[in-house]
This record gives C-alpha cells, structure tokens and sequence, in this order.
C-alpha cells in the first residue's frame, strides 16, 4: 500500500508504510485526514515540479514558490505560494537590474534607457564637480578682485578655471556617458 500525506496546498510527501501511522485500539491503524492510498508509487516529480492531490488524482504541477518579480514593474519583487505555472505578469527570471526590461519572454537591456541614465548620473557627477570648483575658487578670484593675488593663487586660479572648462566639456568626449576621461582637479 502506497501511502502519502497531502498539505494544504495537496503538495504530496510518501510514501509511508502503514506502520508509520498510530494504530487506535479497537479500530487498528489509523489515517489521518490528510492522507491518500495510491496503487503505485508515485516517480521522482520533474525538476522545478512537486506531486499534488487535483481533484482526488496525483498530479505535477510547477513549483514557483518563493520569490518571483514582476514583468511589467521590473525589480519588483514578490512572495509567491502558489503551485502551477505562474499568471501573466511574474517570472521566476531574476530581474538583472536597472535598464532591463521584460520583453520576448526574457529580460532584456535596453540600451537607450541605460545611455539616457548614465548620461544622467555623468552630468550629475560633472554639477557636483564644477560645484567644489567654483567652491576652490571663489577665494581665489576675490585675491585678484580686490588686488591681493599673488602669482601663486593667479597660477592655481587658472588652474581652477581650465578644470572647470574640461569638467564643462566632457560630453563631447567620444566615449560619453560610458567612458569618460574625468579631469583631475589641482592640487592647493
């Protein structure tokens, strides 16, 4: 006899012998509820698959439980507990990361979204840059303004302003928003 437990899901686990279940004096052995007797042993279920009760009958369903993400919002992530092949909308496919969208089946990168974001971050990067320079230079540029320069701060505010320029210019470099030759600031 080919005894198997079923959850609440009717996620099957077995087989078990007879002797595995408690025997109730006067009645002898004893099933519980949530148990079913088949004729033959049920197979190893395929990969990614388990053995449930459908209807009264054993049955492979695919096992997605766990964590899946959703298609139309990428990187969301969800807990799924559900067996069969999982709804129009989620897949087991981690999400690879920012610029991937699901499209085909499968994640795909889209390269115009990635560009636009890493010019993006480029430019920002650049502001905060051009920022601290005008920050270094500020005090510099108040020495000549006022006649108190020496030839050391005319020299270091030049270099400041050239920085500056090459800071402003590196959207025309050829690699532009994926490599960039960042400038290097000058040293006080």
């Amino acid at each position: 006899m080919n005894i198997y437990v079923f959850d609440p899901l009717g996620i099957l686990t077995g087989p078990f012998e007879l002797s595995a279940f408690p025997e109730v004096p006067g009645f002898g052995q004893y099933l519980p509820g949530n148990t079913v007797q088949l004729e033959k042993p049920l197979s190893q279920p395929e990969a990614g698959h388990v053995w449930a009760l459908v209807d009264g009958e054993p049955q492979q369903l695919a096992d997605y439980r766990g964590v899946v993400f959703r298609t139309e919002a990428p990187g969301v992530a969800e807990e799924y507990s559900k067996l069969g092949d999982l709804p129009e909308g989620l897949t087991a496919k981690p999400w690879p990361g920012q610029f991937y969208v699901w499209a085909g089946g499968d994640w795909v990168l889209d390269a115009p979204a990635e560009t636009a974001g890493l010019a993006k971050l480029a430019r920002l990067k650049r502001d905060t840059l051009m920022n601290q320079a005008t920050t270094a230079m500020a005090p510099l540029q108040d020495a000549v303004d006022l006649g108190m320069e020496t030839p050391e701060k005319v020299a270091l505010l030049r270099l400041w302003k050239r920085y500056r320029i090459d800071l402003s210019d590196i959207e025309q470099q050829a690699g532009f928003p994926v490599s960039i030759d960042w400038p290097t600031p000058p040293s006080a």
